[in-house]
């Protein structure tokens, strides 16, 4: 399986797309790891992020929202990196679209690894239902 890796920064308060769609439904990435941190630990910001599958998130982490997928923070002081957290859900494939959102007043670095899965028609249909924010139980 193929790996890939992004990484940059996003500014206090927005939105950034990271992956656009291929046009190949049978093509996806599923998030293996997603980490942000601070720009400077000097001016103590705690970035607090969102991975999602629409630009829109929403103004908060939403665990109930399924077009939210990972979710990363770190608390800082003015000398050390206190804590971080980090928190996937495996069961979500990107096979669209993939953004970042900064819900935090100050910008963040954040880095994502990736690996490239291939979809069954069936499996593409019902990735493409959950990006909806649909369930598929019912």
């Amino acid at each position: 399986m193929k790996q890939h890796t992004l990484r940059g920064r996003v500014e206090p308060n927005s939105v950034k797309r990271l992956i656009v769609d291929d046009g190949r439904l049978t093509h996806a990435m599923k998030v293996d790891e997603f980490h942000v941190w601070a720009i400077s630990i000097v001016s103590g910001d705690d970035p607090e992020c969102a991975l999602g599958l629409n630009y829109d998130l929403g103004p908060d982490w939403d665990a109930s929202d399924n077009r939210q997928i990972a979710w990363a923070a770190q608390t800082t002081s003015a000398s050390s990196r206190i804590m971080t957290f980090e928190l996937i859900d495996k069961d979500h494939l990107v096979n669209q679209d993939l953004y970042i959102s900064n819900f935090s007043a100050h910008p963040a670095n954040y880095l994502i690894h990736l690996t490239a899965v291939t979809l069954t028609d069936d499996q593409a249909i019902l990735t493409l239902i959950k990006e909806a924010s649909q369930s598929v139980t019912r």
